[in-house]
C-alpha cells in the first residue's frame, strides 16, 4: 500500500517536473506575427522612407528569424530590402534582450548605399524590446520608450 503511494507521487513528481522544464525551457517566448511598418526620416539633405513588412518567426526557445522585406526611398530612388536577421535572445519577463547573431542579405536586395544599410539592423548588434500582449492577437513591440510597431499572429 505504502509503496504504491510513493511510486504515484514520484511519477506525479516526474510529471509536474517535465511540464515545467518543457514551458521554462522549450516553450517560445517570442510571438510569431507580422507587422508592417512606415517610416519616414529627415536627414540634411535628403527624405528617407521606409515600407517595410517585419515577420518575426520564433525557432525554439532562445532563438528567432526576423524577416524584413520592403522598400526604402530616398532622393526619389526606391531600394528593395530583402533579409533575415538570425537573433538569440533572453526574456526577463516581458523585456526581450535580443543579439543579431546573422544578418542575411538575399538576392532581391538592392540596398547598396553604406547610408542606408547603416539604417538596418547588422550582425553583433543588440536590441532591447519590450513586447506585450495587448489582445489575443495583437502584441506591442516597444523599443525604449517609443512604440515601434504593432504585430499581428494568426493563431
Amino acid at each position: 500500500m505504502w509503496r504504491r503511494r510513493y511510486v504515484l507521487l514520484s511519477a506525479l513528481a516526474l510529471a509536474i517536473c517535465t511540464v515545467s522544464a518543457y514551458f521554462l525551457f522549450m516553450r517560445p517566448g517570442i510571438p510569431e506575427c507580422r507587422a508592417t511598418v512606415r517610416v519616414t526620416s529627415q536627414l540634411k539633405d535628403a527624405t528617407l522612407q521606409r515600407i517595410l513588412l517585419v515577420s518575426v518567426v520564433p525557432e525554439g526557445a532562445r532563438q528567432a528569424t526576423i524577416l524584413l522585406n520592403g522598400s526604402f526611398y530616398s532622393n526619389g530612388v526606391r531600394y528593395n530590402v530583402d533579409r533575415a536577421l538570425v537573433v538569440d535572445y533572453q526574456r526577463r519577463g516581458s523585456y526581450y534582450n535580443m543579439q543579431i547573431k546573422e544578418s542575411r542579405r538575399n538576392p532581391q536586395d538592392s540596398v547598396a548605399s553604406e547610408m542606408l544599410s547603416s539604417l538596418l539592423p547588422v550582425a553583433g548588434q543588440q536590441l532591447h524590446l519590450r513586447v506585450e500582449q495587448l489582445d489575443k492577437h495583437h502584441y506591442l513591440f516597444v523599443n525604449n520608450y517609443s512604440p515601434s510597431f504593432v504585430c499581428t499572429s494568426s493563431r
